[in-house]
């Protein structure tokens, strides 16, 4: 954690020359998914970002694949998300940015297990819930480097930290 800390303050002070989101561009990017209820849970995750033209604003689409270790089998499922975000500080080559959205996944949810909470619900075998999303971002043009975690209604079992990069397309 210390390292990561480290890297991105130095990544803030030796490119803060670099610009920032292009109004009305569409970004696409990558990351590593980490979930913070269960250390045996790792994933990826690809993403779609428009930058409105008010450059305060950002909608995310995005696909994310985990991979759970559970005793002798790795079990896989797929979530997807749209999230709508807003700029909440500004400094420079460095922003914070706050925003909800709808979650949705493949997951086998046991309802009953202590990690879980209710306020998700599910059709057939697919479960929609709620989200928060907080990401810091680091703005190197073209490329922007995040870091994100995600507040998940599913309970604290489902919530994640992932960070990777975004590419501005410039479109």
């Amino acid at each position: 954690m210390k390292t990561v800390f480290l890297t991105l303050i130095w990544f803030i002070c030796f490119f803060s020359f670099s610009q920032h989101y292009e109004n009305g561009s569409i970004d696409f990017g990558v990351g590593a998914v980490i979930s913070v209820g269960l250390q045996e849970e790792v994933g990826f995750g690809v993403r779609l970002q428009y930058q409105s033209s008010t450059n305060t604003q950002t909608y995310i689409a995005e696909y994310n694949r985990f991979f759970v270790k559970e005793f002798e089998n790795t079990e896989v499922y797929n979530e997807f998300g749209i999230t709508y975000n807003v700029r909440l500080m500004y400094w420079d080559a460095f922003s914070i940015t706050g925003g909800v959205g709808y979650i949705g996944n493949d997951y086998r949810i046991l309802s009953r297990a202590e990690d879980t909470s209710s306020l998700f619900f599910s059709t057939g075998n697919f479960n929609h819930a709620a989200a928060l999303k907080f990401r810091g971002l680091c703005h190197i043009n073209p490329i922007h480097v995040f870091v994100e975690f995600n507040l998940k209604s599913f309970g604290k079992r489902y919530d994640t930290v992932i960070f990777g990069l975004t590419y501005s397309l410039g479109i």
